[in-house]
C-alpha cells in the first residue's frame, strides 16, 4: 500500500477533534468557576482546584492523542491512554461494529467498531466510531478485508467464543427491540397534550357546542390513538430495518 511500516492508521495525527476536546475543556472550566468567584473560598484552595483541572486537561489531551489503532502486516496494535495490546490476525474472532452502551446518556457516538479476541475479550478500536470517521461501515469493510486474507487458511472460529458472541447479540437485539417499545410508548403518549388542549378548549369554549356525546366519545377513544399508531409505528419499524 505504501512505504509506510503499518498498513492503515486510525489516530488524530491530523489534529484534534473539536467535537470532543471543545465539550471536554468546556466541562472541566465550568468545575472551577464556582471556586474562582466564591470569595469564601481560600485562595490556595483555589489556586490547587485550576491546577488539578488544568493537569487533567493536559492529561486528557495527552490521552486522545496517544490513542490510536494501527493495523500491520500480522498484528494489529490498539494503544490506549493506559497501554498498548497487540493482537494476531489469527487470534482476531471477530472484528464487528456495535451499539455504544450508554450513549444517549453521556452524549457519546453511538456506534463503535471492536474486536474480540481469542479469550472472547471485548475490545474496542480507539478512533473508529462514527464520530471520528466519514463512514464506519465502511472502514468495518477495509479492516475485515485485510482481516480475512491474514489470519491464515487454517483460521477457525472458536466454538466458545461464537457461543458468547451470540449470547452478546442477542442481548443487544433485545435491549434494541425494548427501546423501540419504550419509543412507540413515549411517541404513542404524545398526542395526549394534544388531546388535553382539546378538552380545555371544549371546555372553556363554544367550540364543542351541539357535538353529541357519541362523536366525542370516538374522537376521544378512537381518533387520537389511531392517529398517534398511523405516525409512530411506521416510524419505529423503520428505525428497526436500518438497525438490520
Amino acid at each position: 500500500m505504501s512505504d509506510d511500516p503499518y498498513l492503515r492508521r486510525y489516530d488524530v495525527t491530523k489534529g484534534f477533534s473539536a467535537g470532543f476536546l471543545i465539550p471536554a475543556g468546556a466541562a472541566l472550566a465550568a468545575a472551577a468557576l464556582p471556586f474562582v468567584f466564591d470569595e469564601d473560598v481560600p485562595p490556595w484552595v483555589t489556586i490547587s482546584v485550576i491546577t488539578v483541572i488544568v493537569l487533567l486537561a493536559v492529561w486528557v489531551a495527552a490521552a486522545y492523542r496517544r490513542a490510536a489503532t494501527i493495523l500491520y502486516e500480522d498484528h494489529i496494535l490498539i494503544r490506549t491512554a493506559f497501554g498498548t495490546r497487540r493482537v494476531a490476525w489469527e487470534d482476531v474472532q471477530e472484528i464487528r461494529n456495535e451499539r455504544n452502551p450508554g450513549a444517549d446518556q453521556h452524549d457519546l457516538p453511538k456506534r463503535v467498531m471492536v474486536l474480540y479476541d481469542r479469550d472472547g475479550r471485548r475490545v474496542g478500536l480507539p478512533h473508529l466510531s462514527e464520530w471520528a470517521v466519514d463512514s464506519l461501515d465502511e472502514e468495518l469493510r477495509v479492516v475485515r478485508d485485510l482481516w480475512t486474507r491474514r489470519r491464515g487458511e487454517d483460521w477457525a472460529p472458536l466454538p466458545a467464543v461464537t457461543a458468547k458472541l451470540n449470547a452478546v447479540t442477542a442481548k443487544s437485539e433485545k435491549a434494541a427491540e425494548q427501546l423501540g417499545l419504550v419509543s412507540i410508548a413515549v411517541g404513542g403518549c404524545a398526542v395526549w397534550p394534544v388531546l388535553a388542549v382539546f378538552l380545555i378548549l371544549g371546555l372553556n369554549t363554544d367550540v364543542l357546542d351541539g357535538m353529541s356525546g357519541n362523536v366525542m366519545a370516538v374522537v376521544l377513544v378512537s381518533v387520537f390513538p389511531a392517529v398517534s399508531l398511523l405516525v409512530y409505528v411506521p416510524l419505529a419499524l423503520r428505525r428497526r430495518r436500518r438497525r438490520r
